[in-house]
């Protein structure tokens, strides 16, 4: 879901087949793990039921065409158009409204949550996101999937994927860890050197086998339900494995101290759209960011590939493999309803993290401070009641003729801005705001389930 001049940045190495010959550049960040979740504060399932929805157009498809609106005036025109409904029972898999994790692992710590998007909120029906994250032997562990949008059964796909896929990874990084003692140091090594070389390619298939079995994770699951009466009712067929489809995101994280300070090892793999990428918190807007994989196809999730036989044959997961190991400070995977939001991901990724600051979600530079004006800006949520949810965007602190890149760069000066600063309270902790967040930001054209796992590589105590 990238344009041209992204892909052609020199991201992380491409594992097509690690060898000594090819030094890795030096560059990326670390990763970090998820679980445990309280209620958050957002718009949960209403106990009541509705009736199954006709076929509408969304609200922002219904807009007045004539209207010379800004993007604000139209979010603020259609958000109490958006109607909310629970999903219809039909006797197959459903998923929960929301869901969010949080993990500490020494140094670092792993936030993560997924919602339902607005288009299936106001269709009533399911989440097709996923996600999962873990620890093993002090690494990090996070896996995001999203499902097909025209696929009936892809929110099972999705997380059998992300569940197969972390049950292999946490078995097998604590059984090489095990059995290759040194394997730390070598991966702390000169990285143009043939110790680190050879680490990295004693590494690199524990990602691309992670997705065979979340591949083969989702033929078990095909095979338990293909004779199921409620699948094949609601189907009018017995299900198949495209009816399953999903992307795959994965990265594993190796925390390192080299001469004292931090670096992290990264791991990882990408099938169809979403985005995996690396910001450095302590590095100007030329150095900060780092793609860690790439979208197979297309700019958007209509033109993706997905999690298959064959994208996972040994060439083809190989070629999506990528390996960096640097001082980035924060890892972020997401499915492309985040990841179009902040499209294109350079330089935009950089306002995402400026967002996540503003909101609580991680530090903010500076702390608390005196607030100033613009105040965050207050939205109806798409829930059973409505109720309004205060945001702060980024973006509405642009100085006149300032970018991204300017923003980014005085991102030590924005504490005023902060939700904090202002007394907004979205939640108690970092995943039930994460949570939050997510379900409540307004962004013109954008109705999509999201994901999204912050993987904070220096997290305060």
């Amino acid at each position: 879901m990238y344009d041209e001049d992204i892909r052609q940045e020199p991201d992380a190495l491409n594992l097509s087949g690690v060898t000594a010959e090819q030094p890795v550049s030096e560059e990326l960040q670390v990763l970090a793990d998820v679980s445990g979740a309280e209620e958050p504060v957002l718009s949960e399932s209403a106990p009541e039921s509705y009736e199954t929805p006709e076929p509408e157009r969304t609200p922002e498809e219904a807009k007045p065409e004539a209207s010379k609106l800004s993007d604000r005036e139209v979010m603020q025109h259609t958000a109490s158009i958006w109607r909310y409904r629970t999903v219809i029972e039909d006797g197959t898999e459903l998923h929960t409204e929301f869901h969010s994790k949080y993990q500490r692992v020494g140094r670092c710590e792993a936030i993560g949550a997924r919602v339902r998007g607005k288009k299936h909120k106001h269709e009533g029906t399911n989440c097709d996101d996923w996600f999962e994250t873990a620890e093993s032997a002090g690494c990090l562990i996070a896996v995001v999937a999203d499902g097909a949008g025209s696929k009936p059964l892809s929110r099972i796909g999705a997380r059998v994927s992300c569940e197969g896929a972390v049950e292999y990874l946490r078995g097998a990084v604590s059984g090489l860890f095990e059995s290759q003692p040194e394997l730390r140091v070598k991966l702390s090594g000169d990285m143009s050197g043939a110790e680190f070389m050879e680490a990295c390619g004693q590494i690199a298939p524990l990602i691309q086998n992670a997705a065979r079995a979340g591949f083969d994770a989702v033929i078990k699951k095909l095979g338990s339900i293909y004779s199921d009466s409620a699948y094949t009712a609601s189907l009018g067929r017995n299900p198949t494995l495209a009816d399953m489809g999903s992307t795959f995101l994965a990265a594993l994280v190796v925390p390192l101290e080299i001469n004292g300070g931090h670096e992290n090892f990264v791991l990882s793999a990408q099938i169809g759209d979403g985005c995996i990428c690396a910001i450095d918190r302590n590095a100007g807007h030329e150095n900060c960011f780092r793609l860690l994989g790439e979208a197979d196809s297309g700019a958007y999730s209509g033109e993706t590939d997905f999690l298959s036989e064959k994208n996972v044959s040994e060439g083809a997961i190989a070629r999506r493999t990528r390996i960096s190991r640097g001082k980035s400070d924060i890892i972020m995977l997401m499915s492309d309803g985040v990841a179009d939001d902040y499209f294109p991901a350079q330089p935009q990724m950089k306002r995402l993290c400026l967002d996540l600051m503003l909101n609580g979600i991680i530090p903010m530079p500076g702390g608390k401070s005196e607030p100033l004006p613009p105040e965050p800006v207050r939205f109806p949520s798409v829930s059973p009641d409505q109720r309004s949810v205060a945001l702060q965007y980024a973006k509405q602190l642009l100085n006149d003729g300032e970018d991204v890149d300017g923003l980014w760069d005085r991102r030590g000066e924005l504490a005023p801005w902060s939700l904090d600063s202002w007394g907004v309270f979205i939640g108690k902790r970092p995943q039930d705001r994460l949570l939050t967040w997510l379900d409540n930001y307004n962004e013109r054209g954008s109705f999509d389930d999201r994901t999204l796992v912050v993987l904070d590589l220096s997290a305060q105590d």
